[in-house]
């Protein structure tokens, strides 16, 4: 356990517990226990265990983009760039025993029943899909809206499936796979 404050310490231990066992498998108690924290200092600094959630996934988005942009920002062009958010994705999910997205698993979890953590779900995901897509539109410079708008989405999906796939699977295949697929996609730029 790391030598910082209580909130930093609550956050920590959730995440990691959040991620490894799941949010509704994870109590309030298990957390403050393995915290070492009072109970008046997760209320003190979070309020609930669902604000807890929604900075969790706060602090995952930081996290993934975070590595996103550190892969992307060492290839020139656009094509090398968007495979690097697959070699990112490739490296995240072995380093994570293929656990998968937490915002996947967070929202299989809560269901409707979180609007604020549906909320960043929704923002992660839309806010990668953009990502990804800037690269897309910079590759197919001067090709029709609609073909860039499909081709942007078409590789967006695959890097969600292969996020899954990869978790069922516990193999990076899929991430290989969906790289050589976007390769064929995008041969002519």
């Amino acid at each position: 356990m790391s030598k910082s404050g209580p909130r930093e310490r609550i956050l920590e231990t959730a995440a990691r517990l959040f991620y490894t066992q799941g949010y509704n498998n994870t109590g309030i108690n298990q957390i403050l226990e393995e915290a070492k924290v009072a109970k008046a200092s997760l209320y003190q600094h979070f309020g609930s265990k669902d604000e807890l959630g929604v900075h969790y996934l706060k602090a995952g988005r930081e996290e993934w983009f975070g590595g996103l942009k550190k892969w992307t920002s060492a290839k020139n062009t656009p094509v090398q760039k968007l495979l690097a958010c697959f070699d990112h994705l490739e490296y995240a999910l072995q380093q994570h025993h293929f656990l998968g997205c937490k915002f996947i698993n967070m929202l299989s979890e809560i269901g409707e029943s979180s609007p604020l953590m549906s909320k960043e779900i929704i923002e992660h995901k839309g806010k990668l899909r953009e990502f990804m897509k800037g690269f897309v539109t910079a590759a197919l410079q001067g090709k029709p809206a609609d073909e860039i708008e499909m081709i942007g989405d078409s590789i967006y999906l695959l890097y969600e499936g292969a996020i899954v796939e990869s978790k069922i699977y516990k193999e990076t295949w899929p991430v290989k796979r969906s790289k050589k697929m976007i390769k064929a996609l995008l041969a002519d730029t």
